[in-house]
Parts: C-alpha cells; sequence; structure tokens
C-alpha cells in the first residue's frame, strides 16, 4: 500500500456534523444548514472512524480485518467516498 500524504491524513467531522450508523450505511447530517449526506457503505464504515484518530490506511485495514474484503477492492472504494465527504464539507 502505498505510504502518501492522504493515507496517513486522519479524518475527522467538520465542525457541526455529525454521523450515525443505519443498516445501509452512514448518515451525515449538518444540523445548522440542514444539510443530510448518505453513504450506502454497509458494514464497511462505522461513526468512529471519523473521530479524528483513523487514518485512511487504518480504515482500510479495519474494514479488510473485519469484513475480509480484498485490500485493492477498498482501496479503489474508499478515497472516492471520503473526497465526496470532504467535498460536500462532512469531514475535515
Amino acid at each position: 500500500m502505498a505510504h502518501d500524504m492522504a493515507n496517513s491524513m486522519a479524518y475527522r467531522l467538520a465542525e457541526d456534523v455529525q454521523v450515525r450508523q443505519e443498516a445501509w450505511g452512514l448518515l451525515f447530517y449538518r444540523q445548522a444548514e440542514h444539510k443530510v449526506f448518505f453513504i450506502r457503505s454497509g458494514e464497511w464504515l462505522y461513526p468512529e472512524h471519523f473521530d479524528g484518530t483513523w487514518t485512511l490506511e487504518n480504515i482500510i485495514e479495519d474494514i479488510a480485518r473485519r469484513t475480509g474484503a480484498l485490500v485493492d477492492n477498498i482501496e479503489t472504494a474508499l478515497p472516492k467516498l471520503t473526497e465526496r465527504l470532504t467535498a460536500n464539507r462532512m469531514l475535515l
């Protein structure tokens, strides 16, 4: 796995953003703007992954360990999800 800046950056929720687990994935909510963002991640992601202590590399390793998913598949899908969350100002 490449050890670049993106993989070593810890993700955390933006100010005033909350996240909760749903059966289909995660629901991100910015209360001040009444903005909702859905991530259909199934069992891959947990709210704790965005507490500021988990790097992308740590999250990938956790998903692979828990679900048995191939690391290559996770490495392809996960950055797209985090980029969308960052672009929508849900993550810092």
